[in-house]
């Protein structure tokens, strides 16, 4: 009985404090992603978070030995290809922030594999205690960047942050549960995949944002490589 409670006190501890590095991560993410939606758009900078899936899915298959199949593993060379096409081309053709994308690349990653690793080894209840603590602590770290800005806080930007925060921590959370029973290779493309198309779908409807030839050639090639990554 009190090595179970020695268990439980261990699990709850280690949930607060990769819980709040994560939301800590949550936010740094979140601030370069702002930052380079301004200077690249929101289509490349979403297409570039969402290739932090090589993070996980690489770690995964050398930790936990979830090997993709050839088709899968030509699917991710496909995507590293796309990353450097997009970095490629004349200077007009560039992307104007590469130092955000490289770390919205980073820790969107890092980010997925923690949460890879916390749902190999955690059941559910301790799996949605990471993911408040995480919540609470990017509450937290925001509150704190808001008081140093000391600017006036506006119900819009209550409303929006409510708006942005609860469908990360759902999307958090389900893809959590997904990876530990799926490998790696499976979930986070999956789920990349179809947030690079919506958010790319969304930007031309409402906004008429495009991306040079170049680009839109790179974002097939991603598209076609995370298919072949979800083919088996």
């Amino acid at each position: 009985m009190l090595e179970d409670k020695t268990l439980v006190l261990h699990s709850d501890l280690l949930s607060v404090i990769s819980g709040i590095l994560n939301g800590i991560g949550f936010v740094a993410a979140l601030i370069f992603i702002q930052l380079s939606i301004r200077r690249n758009g929101a289509p490349l900078t979403t297409t570039f978070n969402r290739l932090g899936i090589l993070i996980p899915t690489i770690l995964s298959a050398l930790l936990f030995l979830e090997i993709p199949a050839p088709v899968q593993i030509a699917g991710l060379i496909l995507c590293s290809a796309a990353i450097l096409l997009m970095n490629s081309g004349g200077k007009e053709e560039r992307p104007a922030f590469v130092f955000g994308l490289l770390a919205i690349f980073i820790l969107g990653g890092t980010l997925d594999f923690v949460s890879k690793v916390y749902s190999r080894y955690y059941g559910a209840d301790s799996q949605t205690c990471f993911v408040l603590y995480t919540f609470l602590a990017a509450l937290a770290v925001s509150v704190l960047l808001f008081l140093r800005d000391g600017g006036p806080m506006r119900l819009q930007d209550v409303l929006i942050g409510i708006g942005v925060g609860i469908p990360n921590q759902l999307s958090t959370l389900f893809v959590m549960r997904a990876a530990a029973v799926l490998p790696a290779y499976i979930v986070y493309p999956t789920y990349s995949a179809g947030l690079i198309i919506l958010v790319n779908v969304i930007n031309y409807l409402a906004f008429r944002e495009l991306l040079t030839r170049r680009q839109y050639l790179a974002t097939a090639m991603i598209g076609l490589g995370l298919i072949m990554i979800n083919l088996f």
